[in-house]
Order: structure tokens, then C-alpha cells, then sequence
């Protein structure tokens, strides 16, 4: 005890220094003013802790070119993502200000400005490419869409649950979207008990964002919420701080709406979509901008009404042969897994979505990358290990805080084992996990961490995660031993 209280008196009398601010300096001030005339610092695509140094007149000139001011003759009006308009973004707020308050909506002081447009480079590109991000954290529609969010989360919910029910009845899933790659593991557990899987193929929706109609967006829209409220206790979406539950009755929620009230706040977010670039106003006339919080709802449940309607047309007419090709199909937004499909796909996609969409394949048959994972078949079943498409980037992958740092080190032994949940969830084979370990233990311990806790932390995750070891069928102590 007394050791305790000499160690406390210390603590209480030690004169910590506040360290200095970097920004506060007046050198690198005045040098991140002269930068800053000819570069742009910006967060690199799928690597988010790397920055990207970029030419400030290419970085305007792209900026230009996707707005379709620099080129205007060589992009037909028609076919351009964005109009430009005279009017000005205090005019469009001032309506958005009215909205919001006709519908009770509140609006923070931070909030009463549009989002502007940026873009972050695509450095594992070759070459290199952009991806264009409308700045929505803090703009005149960010209440609105947060609570539609809510809203199409309980829709997109309540459809997932429908389908189930469907194919207990009759063994058809009409639902394919997943929420993320260890769903999709737990499908492919399942198929190869049931199943011998003799192909597999993945798909992307090129441009889904800035491809998508406004008119069939919204009419789709209108459908999906249509048929969620469909029942007698669905009348009502009450929505809270954090997530939106189906009422009966209105009640005294401050956020309640019926399905019309709904449909007609969706609509209108769709017809309100503005950038600003510089001085300049602009409409987004095709398309869901990416950085506003129910895009990914929107595109989801936008490409789930074609499937619904197309599988249950199928259904009706009794055409099932084809329907059995489809029976394990997973899509997460606008990626697409399809097995055992024998490429049908490839010739029905027409069919299924709406001309304006591209669906590209991958021609892959016995081995694809899907999400996080690298899919395989061997002896007919699908083996699954991480895949990391990082590990391909040509240059180096700042993903782990350095001991080092400003990060507590509770937290920074923390990163460590979340990453062996995930490389245990998606390996099926002990080779490829304890390969993806051994590889993280070497980098952390060149990130001075200690190996010693390592261990330590190791042995801990195999005592609160031992069902996910089980699969490999070996010790405990020959996973720890192998491994650190």
C-alpha cells in the first residue's frame, strides 16, 4: 500500500508537458500554404491511412471533366451525370430549409449548406483512376436521409424475413442480398453439405451509383415500400435516435410515417440532389450520389425489385429449371456471386435488370474473389481463405496503427485480435489461417509491438473464439505454437 501511495503522489506532482501543436507552428503553416497553390493532399481509395499527393490543376481538370464543363462536346447532355444550374446553393438551401421544417424536421446550424464534390484517387488502378464523393456528413438533406436510412434498413429487413418464410414453403429464395462475407460464408457452408458445386462465377455492376435512372428509381422505390407495409401491424414506421420499428398506430412519436408519407420523402431526397463545386451549382440528374447515408438502401432495394419480380415470374409460370440456376445467387450491393449457375446468367441478365445497368463477369469457373474471400472448388465443395486485394497494391499499406502512436495500447493489441476473428471466419483451412497470422504477428512486431503479449493476446482469443478454431481439427497448443 505504501508503494501504491508514493506512486500516486508521484503521478499527482509530475509536471506533464502539453506538446506543441504541429498546426500551430509558423514555418509548416507558411510551407502547407505554398503546397497547397500546387497539390491537393488526399485519402487513397481502399487504403484510407495512405495519402496521395496529387497535381492541383489534373485534380480540377477531373473534377471538370466529371461535372462536364471542360469537354462539354464530346459528352452528350443527355448522357451526363450532372447538370449545371444558375441558380445558387443559398436558393436550394432556403427550399431545404422549408422542407424540413414543413415536416417538423429539425436542421443543425453546421447543416444549412449543400455537399460539394471531391474525389480520391484509385492508386491500385493501372492506370490510375477516381472515385467521385459527394461531401454529405453535414448538408441542408443529412437529417432526412439519415431517418430514410432507418427507414429502408426496417424495409430491407422485413423483405429478407418474407423471403425466408418463401423458401421454407417452396425452396426458392427471392431475397440475394448480403450483408457481409461471413453471411456468405454460412451459405457456403450449407451448400457444400447439400450440394456438389460444379461452378462458380462473380459480377459487377459497373457505375451502379451514377447509372441508375431517377424515374424507374423512384418507381421501384415505391414498390419495395409498398409491399413492406402490405400487412395490418406494418402501418407505421416509428423512427428513433438510432433505427426505425413497424407501429399499428401513429402515436405520440415526434417521426412516424405511413407508407405514403414515406414514399413521398424518398422522392423527394431523389429530386434534391445537389453538388457544389467551387462557386458553381450543380443537379445530379442521374444516379445516387456516394456519401449520403441511405445510397447503399437505395441501390440495394433498387436492384432487389428486379430480381423479386423476374424470380417470382418464373415462379408463376412454373419454369423451374431455371429458377434451380438461380438458387444460389448472394449480392452484396453491386457485387454478384453466382453458383453453380452454369453462366446462365450471362444470358438472361437483360432480363433481369434494366438497360441502363452494365453487368461485367469475371469468366471465372472454378476459382473467384468475392468481398474479402477467395473462393474455391475442390473435390466439389467450395474452400474458402481471406483475400485482400491490398495485397496486390504496388505500393505500401498503412491498416495498423504503430505501437509507437498516439492509440492506447489496449486498443492497439485490440486490432490484433479482430483481425484473427476475421482470417478465422474466412480461412477453412488451417494452412491459410495460421499463413495470414504469422504474417500479421511479423508486421506488428515491426511495428513494435511485443511478441511476448502477442502470444498472450493470441492464447486469450483461442480461449473466447475456440468455435471457430474447431473446423481445423487441431490442438490448441499446435495452433499457438505454429502460429506465434
Amino acid at each position: 500500500m505504501h508503494e501504491i501511495r508514493v506512486k500516486i503522489h508521484s503521478l499527482k506532482h509530475r509536471q506533464l508537458k502539453t506538446p506543441k501543436k504541429v498546426l500551430d507552428d509558423k514555418e509548416v503553416n507558411e510551407f502547407l500554404h505554398n503546397f497547397h497553390k500546387k497539390f491537393v493532399i488526399t485519402p487513397t481509395d481502399k487504403a484510407s491511412n495512405n495519402f496521395s499527393i496529387v497535381c492541383k490543376k489534373f485534380y480540377i481538370s477531373c473534377l471538370l471533366k466529371e461535372l462536364n464543363i471542360s469537354e462539354p462536346n464530346n459528352v452528350k447532355q443527355s448522357q451526363s451525370t450532372y447538370k449545371r444550374l444558375k441558380s445558387t446553393p443559398n436558393c436550394i438551401v432556403e427550399r431545404h430549409i422549408k422542407y424540413m421544417k414543413d415536416h417538423n424536421i429539425d436542421l443543425a446550424e453546421s447543416q444549412l449548406k449543400l455537399p460539394f464534390i471531391y474525389w480520391i484517387p484509385k492508386m491500385h488502378k493501372t492506370p490510375s483512376k477516381q472515385r467521385y464523393i459527394a461531401a454529405s456528413h453535414s448538408c441542408s438533406t443529412k437529417p432526412l436521409s439519415k431517418m430514410i436510412t432507418f427507414c429502408l434498413k426496417l424495409i430491407q429487413s422485413t423483405h429478407t424475413n418474407y423471403c425466408k418464410q418463401i423458401a421454407k414453403n417452396n425452396g426458392y429464395n427471392r431475397m440475394w442480398i448480403v450483408d457481409n462475407s461471413v453471411e456468405v460464408i454460412e451459405k457456403i457452408n450449407k451448400i457444400n453439405e447439400r450440394k456438389n458445386v460444379k461452378n462458380i462465377r462473380t459480377y459487377d455492376f459497373s457505375t451502379l451509383y451514377t447509372s441508375i435512372p431517377h424515374t424507374k428509381l423512384k418507381q421501384q422505390m415505391k414498390w419495395v415500400i409498398s409491399q413492406a407495409f402490405n400487412d395490418k401491424a406494418r402501418k407505421f414506421i416509428r423512427i428513433g435516435n438510432v433505427s426505425a420499428h413497424w407501429n399499428k398506430s401513429r402515436g405520440k412519436t415526434k417521426y412516424c410515417w405511413d407508407k405514403d408519407e414515406l414514399i413521398k420523402h424518398v422522392s423527394w431526397l431523389i429530386d434534391n440532389i445537389y453538388v457544389v463545386c467551387g462557386d458553381s451549382l450543380f443537379k445530379q440528374k442521374i444516379g445516387i450520389p456516394m456519401g449520403t447515408d441511405c445510397a447503399p438502401f437505395l441501390a440495394n432495394l433498387f436492384l432487389f425489385a428486379y430480381e423479386y419480380k423476374w424470380l417470382l415470374n418464373k415462379f408463376e409460370k412454373k419454369e423451374y429449371d431455371s429458377l434451380d440456376k438461380f438458387l444460389y445467387c448472394f449480392r452484396y450491393i453491386d457485387d454478384l456471386l453466382c453458383i453453380n449457375n452454369d453462366q446462365l446468367m450471362d444470358d438472361i441478365k437483360s432480363e433481369i435488370y434494366p438497360e441502363e445497368l452494365s453487368l461485367t463477369s469475371d469468366d471465372a469457373v472454378l476459382q473467384t474473389h468475392y468481398l474479402d474471400l477467395d473462393l474455391e472448388i475442390r473435390n466439389n465443395k467450395i474452400h474458402s481463405k481471406l483475400f485482400d486485394k491490398r495485397d496486390a497494391f504496388g505500393f505500401s499499406i498503412i491498416n495498423f496503427p504503430d505501437l509507437s502512436g498516439n492509440i492506447p495500447n489496449k486498443q492497439s493489441y485490440g486490432v490484433f485480435v479482430s483481425q484473427l476473428i476475421r482470417y478465422a471466419r474466412c480461412c477453412m483451412d488451417i494452412e491459410d489461417f495460421t499463413f495470414r497470422t504469422k504474417k500479421l504477428v511479423t508486421r506488428l512486431i515491426n511495428q513494435n509491438f511485443e511478441k511476448k503479449k502477442l502470444v498472450r493476446v493470441f492464447e486469450k482469443f483461442t480461449e473466447s473464439y475456440y468455435e471457430l478454431l474447431f473446423k481445423y481439427n487441431c490442438s490448441i497448443n499446435f495452433i499457438c505454437d505454429y502460429c506465434c
